[in-house]
């Protein structure tokens, strides 16, 4: 499996979101940016910013994440992820997870997310929301209704 383009990740990484027993929504949208995977599940929101090798803009960007969301990752072709891997202390630094895709489509967990230092409850519930089509357009951002 060849990584040319962001898409082919998609599957693989949806794959093991939907292994953890969540529910996962495609291109949401929180604070203008737009979360590649959102992961919804009873009682956890997760989002998931995949990149083919700019670590430290996919990085940013989950960190930007993390006012909506539990749990925020990095995904990456398993070449990608091992460079980024050589500055693991930001990813722990900013709470952020690590994932990498082999190239038969196997995720693994690098370095592990921990709980959002920066999460708002309110934008959390309403990023769940909008995963499940309750609340916004796809064009609103989660806090736009704010």
């Amino acid at each position: 499996m060849a990584f040319d383009l962001e898409e082919a990740l998609r599957p693989p990484v949806a794959s093991w979101l939907r292994g953890t027993g969540l529910d996962v929504h495609e291109e949401i949208a929180i604070l203008g940016r737009r979360a590649d995977l959102v992961g919804v599940g009873p009682d956890r929101v997760v989002a998931v910013e995949l990149k083919l090798s700019d670590w430290r803009r996919a990085l940013r960007q989950a960190v930007a994440y993390q006012v909506a969301v539990d749990e925020a990752w990095v995904a990456m072709p398993l070449p990608a992820a091992a460079r980024a891997y050589r500055e693991a202390w930001r990813f722990r630094d900013e709470g952020v997870g690590l994932l990498a895709v082999d190239d038969r489509g196997g995720v693994r967990t690098p370095i592990p997310t921990a709980p959002s230092p920066r999460l708002l409850p309110f934008a959390r519930e309403a990023l769940a929301s909008a995963a499940r089509g309750l609340l916004f357009s796809k064009e609103e951002t989660v806090l736009e209704a704010f």
